[in-house]
């Protein structure tokens, strides 16, 4: 993973147009002892290299990323291939006084520059180094942390018993026999996570300092489409993390700067860049210096995939997740991960993209589904240890319902590979829906009471001509604890339309209808939420890829289409950007080429500092996507069951939404 996780990094240091105004600035670290030099390429060109952008990903893309080369492992092609030929990365001299200037760290890597890295990491083979079992690994685990601040949680601590360098990261790893072969075992590390759940960050610079209160104030797990934080990870733990480990905390400075950079009228791009930036060049510097192997790394890696999320940059994400994966494996077993919040947290993060990049694309996920039973039986457990506790109900039925999606992904991988004939294909897509629908059907009645169900609509407003949904029925919104309730539902919609889609049994005229439906209820519960104004801080957010799926199956009147089309310029001012390609493609669609340039008439809401983040975005597109790439655009198998369910409609059907 090292050698092309180096190559893939090296490609998008410097990127994007922020260029220090000095190379002292380069090497000038936020931490005491922290002292990176920083090797990565300065690009000439401000957006160049930079991935594929969409509300969810292009199917072209993802199968560009997930074939060529492969292996066999079981019944199913392990498709990554081998890593772009790069130079040797060798390690370079830690010494604290010497300094590394851009003119140095651009010297022939113009060629490595240039080439746009959509191949991903070659998997472990057979005949490659066996994992490592549950008691070789025990020592590279991490050994617990202190999460308080958070009324519902008792965490307990190991500390380990290694300490940590002034980076947070050991200077070397142990190694362990496996047969014959060496496998490095990732370093114990120790994690401060004060008790009283702040931690302290008044030695930074002040603009760090000001962008962690941004991020303790204002971003919470939805921004992070996690609609559920057992262990309240990404309010207390995640900034607490970020203060020990410079990589990290640069992305989740980087990550708080973005969303505070486009709520200002004079937000610059550059704001947000230079964190960015030096997060990964600071992580490259890990890589080169082969400690890339440890919890807070993994972390890191996860927040900069989040970031190339809210981009639409699905090239660059898969990058990251495959690195993530990589690691995962290393310092993880499917035991030890939920031992702690922190590795809870990790794999929870970490199993959302897996799963449905995987269920877009058509391919297996990379985690096999013992990890998934692992986080099943691990809740149902604290379940039977707390029964009256909401957070582990909330717990046991969000893994539950990734875990359907677990068995969506392979059903749908299995069928795209000829791996399944089409009876036992129909078979199992049944035995998929009654999951589903159990799922629906069962929940804990504790998570019903109709106490935190939302009743005081005094906020509604008059009805419009442009309304196609009643976001004021009773019995849709539920306040905390159980908001969760509002939108994990709107998630196990937008499931069912996905799987609805793979159907072969059912005509298409039906499925249509049926997807019409649901694509009505997401709309319903999105409005629901958006009008709400109590609404939690990022509470859009996990139903930004809802939102997109039931765009595609309403009528395509223009009342519908501007209602939609206020939906996406809403999620797009919030940070989560739709590329040229998506705007091309939804135009084609509505049948109106203006989307191709902004949603909405006289670009109502393009502030200057969106339209910048959108020339960002679509720069990164323009240079990953090849010819290959364009034969197919977003979400292939969606588009075919919709035209085909289309054709087959006639022009007097009148699916109505309206409660």
């Amino acid at each position: 993973m090292d050698e092309y996780y180096h190559h893939f990094l090296t490609s998008m240091s410097g990127v994007g147009g922020y260029f220090p105004s000095n190379p002292e600035e380069l090497s000038m670290s936020t931490m005491p002892g922290y002292h990176v030099p920083i090797s990565g390429t300065m690009m000439q060109n401000p957006y160049h290299n930079l991935g594929h952008l969409g509300t969810y990903p292009d199917q072209s893309h993802l199968h560009a990323s997930k074939t060529g080369k492969g292996c066999k492992k079981g019944n199913r092609d392990c498709v990554y291939p081998d890593p772009p030929a790069s130079k040797s990365s060798k390690s370079k001299d830690n010494n604290t006084s010497q300094k590394t200037s851009p003119k140095s760290s651009n010297e022939g890597d113009d060629a490595d520059m240039d080439r746009v890295t959509n191949s991903l990491q070659t998997i472990l083979d057979e005949d490659e180094p066996e994992e490592l079992s549950s008691e070789e690994r025990s020592d590279s685990q991490l050994s617990g942390s202190k999460a308080t601040g958070s009324s519902n949680r008792n965490v307990t601590t190991r500390q380990s018993t290694e300490s940590l360098s002034p980076d947070g990261i050991k200077d070397s790893s142990p190694s362990v026999s496996t047969g014959g072969s060496s496998v490095t075992v990732a370093p114990s590390i120790d994690l401060n996570i004060p008790t009283d759940g702040r931690a302290d960050w008044s030695h930074l610079p002040l603009d760090y300092q000001h962008y962690l209160n941004y991020f303790v104030e204002n971003i919470t797990s939805f921004h992070y489409s996690i609609m559920h934080d057992a262990d309240d990870f990404f309010g207390t733990i995640l900034p607490s993390l970020a203060v020990q480990h410079e990589p990290l905390l640069n992305a989740v400075v980087g990550f708080a700067t973005y969303h505070a950079t486009l709520q200002n009228p004079a937000g610059k791009l550059q704001d947000f860049l230079k964190y960015y930036n030096k997060s990964v060049t600071l992580l490259l510097e890990s890589i080169n210096r082969k400690e890339m192997n440890n919890i807070l790394n993994l972390i890191t890696i996860l927040q900069l995939l989040t970031i190339e999320e809210y981009f639409g940059d699905w090239i660059n994400l898969m990058g990251h997740q495959k690195a993530a994966f990589q690691v995962i494996r290393k310092i993880f077993t499917p035991d030890t991960v939920m031992h702690t919040p922190v590795g809870r947290a990790c794999i929870d993060w970490y199993t959302r993209y897996d799963c449905y990049v995987a269920i877009m694309g058509g391919f297996p996920t990379d985690l096999p589904r013992e990890w998934f039973n692992r986080m099943n039986e691990y809740n149902e457990s604290q379940l039977g240890a707390s029964p009256d506790e909401f957070r582990w109900k909330i717990s046991s039925r969000s893994t539950q319902l990734r875990s359907i999606s677990y068995d969506m992904s392979m059903l749908y991988a299995r069928g795209s590979r000829g791996q399944i004939g089409p009876e036992d294909f129909t078979k199992e897509h049944k035995r998929i829906t009654n999951e589903l629908l159990e799922w629906k059907s069962t929940w804990d009645a504790a998570l019903s009471v109709p106490e935190y169900l939302v009743t005081d609509f005094s906020y509604q407003r008059d009805v419009v001509p442009g309304d196609i949904v009643n976001p004021y029925m009773l019995g849709l919104l539920y306040e905390q604890p159980l908001f969760t309730n509002t939108l994990i539902t709107t998630e196990w919609t937008s499931i069912m339309i996905m799987h609805l889609s793979q159907s072969s049994d059912i005509p298409a005229e039906q499925v249509f209808i049926e997807m019409a439906k649901h694509a009505y209820t997401i709309c319903q519960y999105f409005e629901t939420v958006e009008f709400w104004p109590l609404k939690p801080k990022g509470a859009l957010i996990p139903l930004q890829p809802c939102i997109s799926i039931a765009a595609l199956f309403l009528p395509r009147d223009s009342r519908h289409q501007m209602w939609v089309r206020r939906k996406f310029a809403l999620l797009d001012t919030m940070g989560f950007i739709h590329p040229t390609t998506r705007r091309i493609k939804m135009a084609h669609l509505f049948r109106d080429p203006s989307c191709a340039h902004w949603w909405l008439p006289n670009d109502e809401g393009l502030t200057p500092i969106l339209q910048a983040i959108r020339t960002f975005a679509d720069e990164r597109n323009t240079a990953a996507v090849n010819a290959q790439q364009e034969n197919i655009r977003e979400v292939r198998h969606l588009f075919a069951k919709m035209e085909a369910a289309e054709l087959a409609l006639t022009a007097g059907n009148d699916v109505t939404g309206m409660s």
